[in-house]
């Protein structure tokens, strides 16, 4: 038997991983005490994560020396009734920025936080001769460490690498440590946390074109090691990232938006069973809350109302994985929405040419009395949905072409 240790691991997903590299003897161990658990231990191997990832270093027999380096073990192998230690994010990290084609000798890289994964990355940047190195913190251990309200003083520096649980699932909206935006060197943004596939920061690095990049490839490639110390194998290369990249599609939420009639609903029932993901209709859940159609309750309600269900709606969605999300056309007006859902989901805008929407038989749209108020809708909207779209599909063709362009770009997306 193998497994992680752990607490609150309900949303792991290193089984997911270790059962798609072969191993289907891998389970989730959620402990409140390592050492009752060591005594008892009926594992062969396991993986270790928060918060034991440094409390297990005194408990183990023979430490690797990147162990012995960083004071950090995420894997450990049972021999003879011996635990050999290892640190295999060590090599997760380094392998994610390989694969994407980030050089980190002689830049200047700033790490935010000081626990014992940030001792890991330190290791890897010293190995691949970094220029210089800081770490960012509340309380100072070593001398490469500040303060977080210095960081002010490091703005020339290329990359920043978060090793915090800041914004890491359930606490998606933690408030940023500082924002990226008068760093005008900075080239790269690592987040090691995967769930959510974009945290505030990386979202904040993104809206200053920064390079941002997740932590799920080096949680896959950190297991791939792992995995192959368990059994002495080797998984080659391209069957690891076929892992991953599976994972990545599975976890990402594709989230629709466009003006009312622009085929959102349409689009999504059609993917729902070809991408193998669950269909969540905003506009259908909103109904459900407040018990009426939508057309009833702007007869009763304002509009500024309704956007606060709606708002609502999108906070019970937006931390899931594996949805395909059909929002209401006016979701953009709050952009609080949009960056909620950009954090497990790709944004796809149906672009339709409103004068089109305008020729059909509008009914039961209560912001739409007159056909023409379709194009005043668009005028208010489009630039906001164009803002907010990671992808833009001009809806010119037939279903099935847009059907394939949908899927095409999704993969050209997730292939970046």
């Amino acid at each position: 038997m193998f497994g992680l240790l752990g607490k609150n691991l309900s949303h792991s997903f290193s089984k997911d991983i270790h059962n798609a590299f072969g191993n289907k003897n891998y389970e989730l161990y959620n402990i409140d005490n390592l050492e009752t658990f060591l005594k008892s231990n009926p594992l062969s191997g396991f993986n270790v994560t928060i918060p034991y990832k440094s409390e297990i270093v005194k408990y183990i027999d023979v430490l690797d020396p990147i162990v012995e380096a960083t004071n950090s073990v995420n894997t450990v192998v049972v021999k003879d009734k011996k635990l050999f230690g290892y640190n295999t994010d060590f090599y997760g990290f380094i392998e994610t920025l390989k694969y994407n084609n980030i050089n980190v000798e002689n830049k200047d890289v700033i790490i935010l936080g000081n626990g014992s994964v940030s001792n890991t990355v330190v290791l890897a940047l010293e190995t691949l001769k970094a220029r210089k190195i800081v770490r960012l913190c509340r309380n100072k251990k070593m001398t490469i460490d500040d303060y977080f309200d210095n960081y002010k003083e490091y703005m020339n520096y290329q990359i920043i690498i978060n090793t915090t649980p800041v914004g890491m699932y359930p606490n998606n909206d933690d408030k940023l440590l500082f924002e990226l935006n008068s760093f005008k060197s900075l080239e790269v943004a690592v987040d090691l946390i995967y769930n959510p596939l974009r945290t505030k920061f990386l979202i904040e690095a993104e809206k200053n074109n920064i390079k941002a990049i997740n932590g799920l490839y080096m949680l896959v490639m950190q297991a791939k090691k792992a995995h192959e110390l368990f059994f002495n194998s080797d998984i080659p290369l391209n069957v690891s990232n076929k892992v991953y990249k599976k994972l990545l599609k599975k976890m990402y939420n594709i989230v629709f938006v466009g003006l009312p009639l622009s085929g959102k609903s349409k689009y999504s029932k059609l993917l729902e069973s070809l991408l193998n993901k669950k269909l969540y209709d905003s506009d259908i859940e909103v109904e459900n809350v407040i018990n009426m159609s939508i057309f009833d309750y702007f007869q009763i309600y304002s509009e500024a109302e309704f956007r606060m269900f709606e708002s609502e709606i999108v906070r019970l969605v937006y931390k899931k994985h594996n949805h395909i999300i059909s929002t209401g056309g006016g979701t953009v007006k709050v952009w609080e929405n949009i960056e909620r859902l950009k954090q497990n989901g790709i944004i796809i805008y149906l672009n339709k040419d409103p004068l089109k929407i305008a020729e059909k038989k509008i009914r039961g749209r209560p912001l739409i009395k007159k056909n023409e108020d379709i194009l005043l809708l668009a005028e208010e909207r489009i630039p906001l949905y164009k803002k907010a779209c990671d992808i833009l599909i001009d809806i010119n063709y037939d279903t099935v072409y847009h059907i394939n362009e949908i899927k095409e770009k999704i993969d050209a997306y997730l292939n970046r």
